[in-house]
Formats: C-alpha cells, structure tokens, sequence
C-alpha cells in the first residue's frame, strides 16, 4: 500500500499498524490500557517519595509503636506498588506489549531480598532453600520473577490457616532450555476459595485468563497465570498429601556469558576502599522536578557526605552544568520545559563539542520496562534508577559509575 493508499483509508492503515497488539486504537479496550499504563506512572512517583520519606524515618530513633505504626504503613505502601506494577503489566499484557528482561541478576542476594521484602511486616514464617544447582548469576526478568513469586505466596497467606510457607529454587534442562523453578508450599488445605484454587490448578493449561474473569477469580490470581505465560514459563499445582498445598512456576533463564571472568577479576572492589576516602568530596548534580523524590534524594546523598546540587528541570541543570563542576548527574526522565532525555543529549554533546570527558549521568524514572532503559542508554546515559529508589541501590550505582570512570583509561 503506497502512502496515498494509506492517507485515503487511515482507519484501515491503523488497524494494519496495530494489529500486533490486537487492539484497534480507537476502540475503548485500547483507551483502557492506555489509561492503566499511564495511571501506573502517575500513581508511582508520589507513591515513591511516600515510601523513600518512611524508610528515611525509620531509619532513626523511634518509640515501639511509632516504630509499628509507620512499618504497617510502609507496609501498605509497597502492597499498593505491587498493585501499581500489576496494572501496568496488565495493561501491558492485554496490549500485547509486555517485553520481558533478559538481564543479569545475582541469585541468592535476589532471593534474600525477596524474602525480606515479604517478611518485612507480618507474622508469615518463610524459608528459603537455594538448590546447589542454582548457578550464581543469571540473565532473565528478575524483577517480575520476583514479582510472581510474591503474589503467589500473598495467595498461598490469604487462602491458609497456617502462616508457614517454605520457597525453593532449583533449575533443570527441558529441551536444552534452562529453568528456574520456584516451588512454593504450605502445610494443610488451602481455605474453600474454589474459584482460586481452581484457577491456580488449571494455570497449566491455560495459555491466558481473560479479562471478564479477573473479577471472579481475584486481580493477583489471574495475573499470575497471565505473567508466568507472557515470561514464556507456566504455573502448575504438584501432586501431594492432602496436608499439604504446592505451586510450581518454571521460568526460562540463561547464563550470562562471560560472567565467571567478571567473577575472577575483582580489581574495582579493591580499589573501592581507597576510593571511599575521597567520596568526602564528590558533587552531585540531581536533578528531579517531584519535591518530595527531590528532598528525598539529597537527603539520602547528604548522608554520605556528598556535596549536592538540586534543580527542578532540564534547563536548569544545563546552566548548573556548564557554571560548575560536577562528578556524577541524577537525572529524572519525566521533566517539564526540558525531560531528562534531551538534557542528556545536550550534555553529551557539549562533552564533545569542548572535548571534556564524559560525566557519569545516571537515569531515575518511574518506569521499569526494559524500552525504558534502551531509551536512557540512547540518549547517552550510564545507568538508570526505577522509583521507588532503594537507598542501597542508589548508593551502589552511584558508587559503580564513580569507580568506572576513576579506572577508565
């Protein structure tokens, strides 16, 4: 069809265009999952600076049942981000347009996190049991793996009588494909939700729960089955004794070439030490237009004694870039007048214009798919933060992209 053709019958064009995801753009199913991707980011940078300011609290001096009372809140916080993620990947999902990650991750420090993470309030007891087959590292959507295994094991708490839940990892070949299979189980009978535990048993078999039945079947429930199938993995009951409930998710995982060389050659952490003793003196340009993520983030810096600057928006960070020095950037993505994107793009090129060397910038944005990190990585940026920000994971990228650029030639 030549472009007349097109500009004649656009409505058709359009249709063509879209037939991937299976949704005309004008018809009000596409709106909806429009309307859930964007709520998902709107809804998730407020909800990151709630959840950044109550770590940062709780982090002091606190009386036991302030202590309590803000762990219940924050508590509450991340239930409704995982809330948050679910929508999107719903949206994502019924659109046809959930690409999972194919990236590295560390296994066991992921697994324990996981598992902090669940048990952070609350009385479950959870176990944990790492199989000696489980390589170190490996390349797939950590994130979202993680991201399942919790929501089942939410599952699994709120449909039994017994708060115990043991979670194994083990890894087998099945076609020469590599598995991470994640078994959860409890002891004794799931309670008589039949609708749940029917569609958890039926998982297996089927490739996708459609919409219309979410409300019967519950949001966590029939998102669980629809992510293990979009990760390319399935979601089946094992056989056991009455006594005793358990869930099997296999998800396709790789390993990472090369990575027992990055392994043996351990020269960046051995300089770190040395390195540590100068971080006294670094100065950080943030830039972030939300107050409270902003407030947050030079709070979190200051800690560490790191020399801070804070702007609202991109032309404001070039004229503090090209007045000052700096040594590493935070750049948010989302800005108004100027989005973090562009400012990257215009930093890089004054870099080469003046012949300077290159400043670490490091992205933070509200998104967690993996476009989203190409897009950062395009325009010229190091590395990239997802919000809600961890504090120990931005003190570890912020402290990575500093080492790489001392041992840079």
């Amino acid at each position: 069809m030549n472009p007349s053709d097109c500009s004649s019958e656009k409505k058709s064009c359009d249709r063509t265009q879209n037939s991937g995801s299976g949704e005309e753009p004008e018809s009000p199913f596409f709106a909806m999952n429009e309307l859930l991707s964007l709520l998902g980011h709107e809804l998730r940078t407020p909800l990151a600076g709630t959840m950044g300011m109550l770590e940062l609290v709780l982090a002091g001096d606190l009386a036991a049942d302030q202590r309590s009372a803000l762990e219940l809140a924050n508590a509450s916080a991340r239930s409704m981000l995982r809330l948050i993620e679910d929508l999107h990947d719903l949206a994502r999902m019924e659109a046809g347009r959930l690409q999972p990650e194919n990236s590295a991750f560390e296994v066991r420090p992921w697994a324990r996190e996981m598992l902090h993470e669940l048990t952070r309030v609350g009385s479950a007891e959870i176990t944990l049991d790492v199989d000696s087959r489980v390589p170190e590292i490996m390349m797939g959507d950590g994130n979202r793996i993680a991201h399942l295994s919790m929501s089942l094991i939410d599952i699994f708490l709120k449909h039994s009588r017994n708060r115990c839940v043991a979670l194994h990892l083990d890894l087998e070949t099945r076609e020469g494909q590599s598995m991470l299979l994640v078994t959860i189980g409890t002891p004794g009978r799931l309670l008589e939700d039949r609708e749940r535990v029917d569609l958890l048993k039926s998982c297996g078999t089927m490739a996708h729960i459609p919409m219309r039945a979410f409300r019967q079947v519950g949001l966590a429930s029939a998102l669980a089955c629809n992510l293990a199938a979009a990760l390319g993995g399935a979601l089946w009951p094992k056989p056991g004794s009455q006594e005793q409930n358990i869930q099997v998710l296999a998800v396709p995982v790789g390993l990472p070439t090369g990575y027992e060389k990055v392994e043996s050659e351990p020269h960046v952490a051995e300089d770190m030490p040395d390195m540590q003793r100068d971080l006294s003196t670094v100065r950080i340009l943030l830039v972030e237009d939300d107050d409270a993520i902003r407030r947050l983030v030079e709070l979190l810096l200051q800690q560490r004694g790191w020399q801070v600057t804070a702007v609202s928006d991109g032309l404001q960070a070039l004229e503090s870039f090209q007045a000052n020095r700096f040594d590493l950037v935070l750049m948010d993505i989302r800005m108004p007048r100027l989005d973090g994107l562009e400012t990257t793009r215009r930093i890089r090129r004054r870099e080469q214009t003046l012949r300077m060397s290159s400043l670490p910038i490091v992205g933070m944005t509200a998104h967690a798919a993996v476009q989203d990190r190409s897009m950062c990585l395009e325009a010229g940026m190091d590395d990239y933060l997802s919000k809600p920000i961890a504090s120990d994971r931005l003190y570890s990228i912020i402290e990575r992209s500093l080492a790489n650029r001392k041992v840079a030639p």
